[in-house]
């Protein structure tokens, strides 16, 4: 005897329409992501101290940091790390490195680090081409390997720039990391001099002076780019970084592993409580990198991000060698993914730098392209996405609404075949019918 059909719709039926409520459910509360993002390469949790260290939460290696004040003789120093990450760290999918580096390394491209040394071992044995010498804080080789430490056997870790060259600059106190105005002024006269393309400040003051604004006009009249961070920390606050203030200066804040701005509350200020000037974002925060020695190490601030934001205007003055400097600048800034949730527009600049879509964006009109031009860059539409909460909102409803639409169809079709294609009376299908009509 044929099993007759009647029940059997209304519990599928309560079943799916429950299954398409969750679809719905969940993409209404999935968070905004950029578009190209792998969910499972992002990290799924705010950094916290843990037993091992891993792309996302590299808080067991050993920290650098950009100060120590007070310190003398060699017990500031740091010494070799004894671990090594294998995997990609969360700062590479965050810059959509791997797609990058498709396009271009950086060869050609000379970055200046100005910091208390650069030591040209291990990754970076083959980038250092000028300046190597004793790094007890270990700070100026982890910015230089940010921005062009080459591949290793068993690291996960590569710069922003790997085929970039470095100079290493010698700025301030090799054991405190404080560098006075006068001190980064006569460091970027150096490192003009010595034919750097882009020059990264990592040693970076809390206060101004003449002879650093002279050194930094110099800069841009020798078609140099100067990158910098927003603020530094020597002890609990933060402070404006000079000479990021300077309008010709890239000046760079960070963001943490879940893309929220990692500026101190209150963030820094300069007299009259005035924020201090930021035009971009990068990663600073649980950022994993490579010190004297060899192995990894874990660093972060402004300077950090700092780095990269170097290695992304390496990467675009070797794509678009005939940009001037300035040209370069704007097009990091113009092509940065928008203002972050929450975020005051002082805080942020333009949002976390886009590295892909600064070095594919297209100029507006072709004179935009000559270091005389002048025109002003136009971004092409983000490479990997948008900050853009109320899109994401919409195209998550929309594809949920087409899950349901789908699920129901499936149901109709279901029933109708159930009851032979009749129109439903409330009688049960005549066994045999289902099977006559196919």
């Amino acid at each position: 005897m044929t099993p007759r059909k009647t029940g059997f719709a209304r519990p599928r039926l309560r079943a799916l329409t429950r299954a398409a409520g969750a679809a719905v459910a969940l993409a209404l509360v999935l968070p905004p992501a950029p578009a190209g993002a792998s969910p499972s390469a992002e990290p799924s949790a705010s950094p916290s101290p843990s037993p091992s260290a891993s792309p996302s939460q590299p808080a067991a290696l050993p920290p650098i940091t950009p100060f120590m004040l007070g310190a003398s003789g060699d017990d500031a120093c740091v010494a070799a790390a004894s671990t090594t990450v294998e995997e990609t760290p969360w700062t590479h999918v965050s810059l959509g490195l791997d797609a990058v580096h498709r396009l271009t390394k950086g060869a050609g491209t000379t970055v200046a680090v100005l910091a208390g040394g650069v030591a040209a071992d291990g990754p970076l044995a083959d980038a250092v081409r000028g300046g190597a010498g004793a790094d007890c804080r270990g700070y100026g080789t982890f910015l230089a390997g940010v921005v062009a430490a080459r591949p290793e056997q068993g690291s996960g870790f590569v710069g922003v720039a790997p085929e970039a060259r470095i100079v290493g600059v010698a700025t301030g106190d090799p054991r405190s990391g404080v560098a006075t105005p006068a001190e980064i002024a006569s460091s970027l006269n150096d490192a003009v001099a010595d034919g750097a393309d882009v020059v990264l400040v990592g040693a970076a003051a809390w206060e101004n002076s003449g002879r650093l604004d002279d050194a930094v006009a110099a800069a841009v009249e020798a078609d140099v780019l100067v990158v910098a961070p927003a603020s530094v920390t020597p002890e609990s606050q933060p402070l404006a970084a000079y000479p990021a203030q300077d309008p010709a200066v890239l000046s760079v804040g960070s963001y943490d592993p879940e893309g929220a701005p990692a500026a101190a509350s209150p963030p820094a200020v300069l007299e009259g409580d005035e924020a201090a000037r930021t035009d971009v974002m990068a990663p600073g925060t649980q950022v994993m990198g490579v010190g004297p020695g060899g192995g990894h190490f874990v660093s972060g601030g402004d300077g950090v991000a700092a780095a990269f934001a170097a290695g992304t205007a390496a990467l675009v003055r070797a794509r678009h060698p005939d940009l001037s400097a300035e040209q370069v600048r704007e097009r990091v800034i113009a092509s940065a993914y928008g203002a972050m949730p929450g975020a005051e527009p002082e805080v942020v600049g333009r949002g976390p730098v886009d590295p892909m879509a600064a070095l594919t964006g297209s100029p507006e009109g072709a004179e935009a392209a000559a270091p005389a031009g002048g025109g002003r860059f136009t971004p092409d539409p983000p490479s990997r996405g948008t900050w853009n909460v109320p899109v994401t909102v919409a195209v998550a409803g929309g594809s949920a609404l087409l899950i349901l639409v789908c699920v129901l169809g499936a149901v109709v079709l279901r029933r109708g075949r159930a009851r032979g294609w009749r129109p439903a009376t409330g009688q049960p299908a005549t066994p045999g019918t289902e099977g006559e009509r196919g």
